[in-house]
């Protein structure tokens, strides 16, 4: 004990002697901010905190307890002037404190503190009572000081909590939360020996409560600790009620509250159908039964152990009453944007059926942020009693798939789940489908099944269309992100146009509905026009976002993956390279877990060939594809990325390179692969047989960008075949260019084609052309002929040149001739030669 304090211990309050030292607290209230307010109920231990700190501190402490009749300006001044007296050091005693006005009391209190050369704190005491005035008289007065700060105990809020004082004094808060024992505070209290089992039972059974927690000290240690501790704790609230003439209907309200943890004014005045409920939530607070927390929605929590004994009432007076006030709460809980404390209700009451209905109100937030939540609420749960509810099996399913070592239960649960949707005489509403549906697609999808996800989707699709908007209006918040991922696995199933038009509808429920649901469809939809060449709407749905107020951390997060694929791809368009790449920097955190990575993978190297740094694009590309582990060498990413790769390989000028990575992975039956085929002939030098590739095939393009990439090819091609009949493709690649505001697709040419091309669009104006191309010159590349071509490869077998001839059904002299060619043309002067330059070239067979 310090001097100062030694000296003036006798103007403290006296506490029990049954208390404990609190180090964590004594550093809180030890602080230079000018207020320290510690605001909980009675009982939640401020006085005893604060006076075994005044025993600690080096400051020199000076004690008001605030009683009726201090409540005024004045009366606080000429109270602390009194207590300034009484408590100050032998010799410095202030005057004696006038009568003046409230103005020249503060000047007096300010006078005898200014001289002060040491710290000191004063310390109100029970200060809720004081009326606005005062309590900005005093703070007022006392920021003035630099030596002196003030500690002030509140029982529930009061004008020391008004947001305009802060603009008057720096506050620092030490909320009912802060008050709480914590775990180790609880062992002091009981008994240091005590095991860690019976310090948790405690602390759950009352929440840290300082009060209760003495109360269960005084039986002491044993088995029985717990048992004996709730019937003291019931004991201490019951008297509390009896001694304080605690209000009946309030009593009442909290008995009908208790069916939840936590209720906002709307839910509070809908379970006790009280108007002036916040009234008796704010006496509720004075006596210990909860506390308000900060924030928006302002909630009323109730304390663990006051819930106890109020559900105990509640079972007792009104059993009948229950369901309805249930319902009622975990309603306000969905409401609210808490599903998981919905979920906890009806799970605790045994009602699953209402479980699945919390599900579909709050499945997005559910699996984004109580994963781990959920697992610990229903793992427990027998499958006999999930099978009922196959809704509720679906979430516990998809939340333990997270953790390896629980996988295989959780696809069981998902296999229940399915066959429950997809039973023919399943008793599921059509939306409980929807939900199972959606979720199996988004599992299909993100383990690497793609077109089996796309499948699920369509038949989701085709439920939703079907059904009426009546059945699934009560889950109409869900629905827009519902529509995303099923959008989501439509797209990457490889049916573009109906996701695309089930984002827009996702974007539209969204945006009738106020909320911010559309952000994930918006952003997609803005990534898939980019990378499908309709620059108009990606920018569209890129100025929608940009204005949208979205925080950082979700225009860079998963969500926003899409928005910063459209905006690099919208920069590499406009020639900013440095702005695409500074975009592709939100993937870094993403890169080892993100379900898109073949796509951001594909971005990366996108910018990489226009800025002509295709060897480092492919060594990025191939180690993202390394890091992927199996996953990246899946018949799905080795197809997503078979159009980058092939590219970049050309860009490098290793022709056999690309046309092996476009036998090997690209999928024959698209448009696509065909375009490919097509620029691989027109490097080649086989113009004429790029061309009636082109021309002849019954594929379609299935993007703008497709069709604008295969107008150049072929607009290349007709130049060196017959450049006058060039020009009708000329034109129809500029119309092109103009309308969906592309300038890449011709920068995909070699660099002979790209200026024959370029010079052709240069006089029929539109937006300005790319400078260079991202592909090399091939005119050095020796161009042979077909039949030299099949004489190249028969050449690899190795056998005799008569054996050749025979094969080839040509004499021995004709082959001769062919081989001076072909030798001429490679700068060779022998076979193996010959093998050498060809394989250099690319002109090898794969």
């Amino acid at each position: 004990m310090t001097d100062s304090v030694a000296r003036e211990s006798r103007h403290l309050p006296r506490v029990s002697t049954n208390v404990i030292g609190r180090p964590r607290l004594n550093a809180a209230l030890e602080t230079d901010t000018p207020l320290t307010l510690l605001r909980g109920a009675s009982g939640s231990g401020k006085t005893t905190a604060v006076v075994g700190w005044a025993f600690v501190t080096s400051s020199r402490v000076v004690w008001l307890t605030v009683t009726p009749g201090r409540e005024s300006s004045s009366d606080l001044a000429l109270a602390l002037l009194r207590a300034l007296r009484e408590q100050a050091p032998e010799g410095r005693a202030p005057a004696d404190p006038p009568t003046e006005p409230p103005g020249e009391l503060w000047a007096a209190v300010t006078e005898h503190l200014c001289p002060l050369t040491e710290p000191l704190v004063i310390v109100l005491d029970d200060a809720a009572a004081l009326d606005r005035e005062s309590v900005f008289d005093l703070c007022r007065t006392i920021a003035a000081l630099p030596l002196v700060r003030l500690v002030v105990a509140t029982n529930r809020p009061s004008p020391f909590d008004s947001a305009g004082l802060r603009l008057v004094i720096d506050t620092a808060l030490l909320g009912p939360q802060e008050l709480m024992f914590d775990h180790d505070e609880i062992r002091a209290m009981l008994d240091p020996a005590v095991d860690d089992d019976t310090v948790q039972a405690i602390q759950e059974a009352t929440g840290g409560f300082p009060a209760a927690v003495r109360a269960a000290a005084l039986h002491g240690g044993g088995s029985a600790v717990v048992e004996a501790a709730s019937a003291t704790i019931e004991d201490y609230l019951r008297a509390r009620i009896e001694r304080d003439d605690f209000a009946e209907r309030t009593l009442d309200d909290l008995v009908r509250l208790s069916i939840t943890d936590a209720v906002d004014t709307p839910l509070a005045a809908a379970l006790t159908g009280n108007p002036d409920i916040v009234h008796a939530l704010e006496e509720s607070e004075v006596f210990g039964f909860g506390h308000w927390e900060p924030g928006e929605p302002r909630l009323f929590r109730l304390a663990p152990h006051a819930r106890t004994l109020l559900r105990r009432e509640l079972r007792r007076t009104h059993p009948a009453e229950i369901p309805r006030l249930r319902r009622l709460a975990v309603e306000g809980a969905v409401r609210r944007g808490a599903p998981f404390e919905g979920l906890r209700l009806a799970v605790e009451e045994d009602d699953l059926a209402l479980a699945a209905h919390v599900i579909m109100s709050g499945w997005s937030h559910l699996l984004d942020h109580d994963g781990r939540a959920v697992v610990r609420l229903l793992g427990d749960l027998p499958i006999a009693r999930l099978k009922q509810e196959p809704l509720v099996a679906m979430l516990l399913g998809i939340c333990l798939n997270a953790n390896r070592l629980r996988r295989l239960r959780g696809l069981q649960l998902l296999r229940l789940a399915v066959s429950a949707a997809n039973g023919r005489k399943t008793r599921l509403s059509a939306t409980e489908r929807l939900f199972i549906w959606t979720a199996e697609s988004a599992a299909l999808r993100v383990i690497g099944m793609p077109d089996r996800a796309g499948q699920v989707a369509a038949r989701a699709l085709a439920l939703f269309t079907e059904t009426p908007e009546s059945e699934w209006h009560r889950y109409a918040r869900e629905m827009p992100l519902l529509c995303t991922h099923l959008a989501l696995s439509l797209y990457y199933g490889g049916r573009r146009e109906q996701a695309v038009g089930l984002l827009e509808e996702a974007a539209a429920l969204a945006g009738a509905q106020g909320t911010g649901n559309g952000f994930h469809a918006m952003s997609l939809l803005a990534g898939i026009h980019a990378r499908a060449g309709d620059l108009p709407e990606a920018r569209h749905f890129v100025g929608l976002l940009r204005d949208g107020g979205h925080s950082q951390e979700l225009l860079d997060g998963y969500r926003g993956t899409f928005y910063r694929v459209a905006e690099a791809m919208l920069a590499v368009e406009d020639g900013d390279l440095h702005a695409a790449k500074q975009h592709v920097r939100a993937f870094l955190p993403h890169r080892a877990t993100s379900e898109h990575w073949t796509t951001m993978a594909a971005v990366e190297a996108w910018i990489a060939l226009h800025d002509g740094d295709a060897a480092g694009g492919l060594e990025r590309l191939e180690s993202f594809a390394r890091m992927r582990g199996r996953e990246g060498a899946t018949p799905h990413a080795r197809q997503a990325l078979s159009r980058p790769r092939i590219l970049l390989h050309l860009a490098l000028g290793d022709v056999r390179a690309a046309r092996s990575i476009k036998q090997r992975d690209a999928p024959g039956d698209r448009f696509a692969t065909l375009l490919e085929r097509a620029r691989v002939a027109l490097v080649d030098g086989r113009a004429p047989e790029a061309v009636r590739m082109l021309a002849q095939t019954r594929l379609q393009p299935t993007t703008s960008r497709e069709r604008a990439e295969a107008a150049a090819v072929q607009s290349a091609a007709l130049h060196r075949v017959t450049p006058a009949a060039a020009q009708p493709t000329t034109d129809a690649l500029a119309a092109q260019l103009a309308d969906r505001e592309l300038r890449t697709p011709i920068a995909l040419l070699g660099a002979e084609d790209f200026a024959a091309v370029r010079a052709d669009l240069a006089p029929l104006g539109g937006a300005p052309l790319p400078t260079r191309s991202a592909l090399p010159s091939f005119a050095t590349r020796p161009r042979l002929s077909s039949r030299e071509q099949v004489v190249l490869h028969a050449l690899t077998s190795g056998a005799a040149l008569p054996d050749i001839a025979a094969e080839l059904s040509v004499s021995p002299n004709t082959l001769k001739t062919q081989l001076r060619s072909i030798y001429r043309k490679l700068d060779a002067a022998n076979r193996t030669e010959a093998l050498e330059q060809a394989a250099r070239h690319g002109l090898l067979p794969d």
